[in-house]
Parts: C-alpha cells; structure tokens; sequence
C-alpha cells in the first residue's frame, strides 16, 4: 500500500508532489534543494546547499521510520559540473555519509536547477 511522507523538518512542496513515498519496505524522496524547511536557501556554497538538502532527506526519511543507512540510491543533481564544484559537492557528500559502513548508489549529472546549486533524491529500504 502507497503511503505519503510529509513533514514540517523538510521544505514543503513547491509543485505537485510529495516529499516521499512509501511502498512495503521502500522509501522514495523527493528531489531535495539545497533549502531549510522555512523555505530560505542554506547559503550561497555548493556544501552547505549540499549539507541541507540531505538534512532534508534524512527528516523525510525519519517520518517514514528510516535512516541514512537505509539509504540505497541517490540521484545528485548539480548546476554546475566543474571539478570544484563536483570536489566540493563530494566532500560534503561524503562528510554526511561518514558513519554508514556501507554508501549508497549514486549517479551526479548537471542539471539546470532554479535558484539553486543542488538537489538529490533518494530511494531507502527499510527492514
């Protein structure tokens, strides 16, 4: 059965969507921009939009009684594909994933994104 995630700790929707979704033991969020749950952007470096948007992830995630480790794949979407840009975004990545002894799929493409320099979606498995 399809059930819908939502919580006041992640940005509201801004179109027709949801946060996540939960179907048996997965859990899919929504792409996530670098935004605090009031709306405002979390800074203006791709680390700190990065650090926000999977602090996004993680409450949806929570809502639906799941963690970071459940985390199996994520899509990274990024304005800008430069190196230090990606070097950057990664580190940020990697400083959040720090104690999951085992990381999550992932893809990073460059997207055009509005307003921002970041946005990642994620599918969980929950046991």
């Amino acid at each position: 059965m399809k059930q819908f995630i939502q919580t006041g700790d992640a940005p509201q929707p801004s179109g027709p969507y949801s946060q996540g979704i939960t179907i048996e033991n997965f859990i899919f969020v929504s792409g996530m921009d670098g935004v605090h749950p009031n709306g405002e952007l979390a800074g203006e470096s791709v680390s700190e939009q990065t650090a926000a948007s999977l602090e996004n992830i993680k409450h949806i995630l929570a809502e639906a009684n799941g963690t970071i480790a459940d985390i199996a794949y994520v899509t990274c979407h990024l304005a800008d594909l430069n190196q230090e840009t990606v070097d950057e975004f990664n580190q940020a990545y990697e400083a959040f994933f720090k104690d999951v002894a085992k990381k999550p799929a992932k893809i990073t493409v460059g997207s055009q994104l509005l307003g921002v320099k970041v946005e990642i979606s994620a599918i969980a498995w929950r046991n």
